[in-house]
């Protein structure tokens, strides 16, 4: 059951659509999942192979202590690669919801977790449909830099909707608004 978001709306804010995401939708593409599943594959190899060396290389001179250390070591960092590919697969459930001025998503608990203005979207992409189920991906004007050996790296901040019903619908709405409020934002083009 979708929770209700008029508590959450500003004076005169319009709910103009909500949902949920769903299990069955696509993977969510723009969140970084296929970089987080291949950090943990390559985590988990090296950890293994590192301590695999360690061991055959070690035989019986670890005792003891060392014995038990390497092996905490061992099942810490191996752990946390199997944990990592496990996350990367794990599905939580969300709510969305559009307004005439913002996006608002919510946790399976209740909480609010992202509210922002749909002024800020550059751009929105239907990305994917699958069991009738699909994802849309909201470009921003919001950008991060970081310098990084000398280099400055700058990202774009991305807002999704993963696996939600009837997409093309929301997709629709999403865009109505995002020109309605274009209009009002520039006037003089629109003469």
């Amino acid at each position: 059951m979708i929770p209700d978001f008029t508590p959450y709306l500003m004076a005169g804010e319009q709910l103009m659509w909500q949902g949920e995401s769903h299990k069955d939708g696509p993977a969510p593409q723009a969140s970084g999942s296929h970089s987080l599943l291949l950090f943990a594959v390559i985590w988990t190899l090296m950890s293994a192979l590192i301590f695999g060396v360690v061991f055959m290389t070690s035989g019986s001179e670890l005792k003891g202590g060392t014995l038990a250390a390497t092996i905490i070591g061992a099942v810490l960092f191996i752990g946390i690669g199997v944990w990592l590919f496990i996350y990367t697969f794990h599905f939580t459930h969300e709510y969305y919801a559009l307004t005439d001025k913002r996006f608002l998503c919510m946790s399976e608990k209740g909480v609010m977790i992202h509210q922002s203005e749909l002024c800020r979207v550059v751009s929105a992409e239907l990305v994917g449909i699958k069991n009738g189920c699909g994802s849309i991906v909201m470009r921003t004007d919001i950008t991060h830099r970081r310098r990084v050996n000398g280099h400055t790296h700058t990202t774009r901040e991305c807002w999704s909707m993963r696996g939600v019903e009837e997409p093309s619908e929301c997709y629709r709405i999403l865009t109505s608004v995002l020109a309605l409020n274009y209009q009002t934002a520039n006037p003089a083009n629109f003469r």
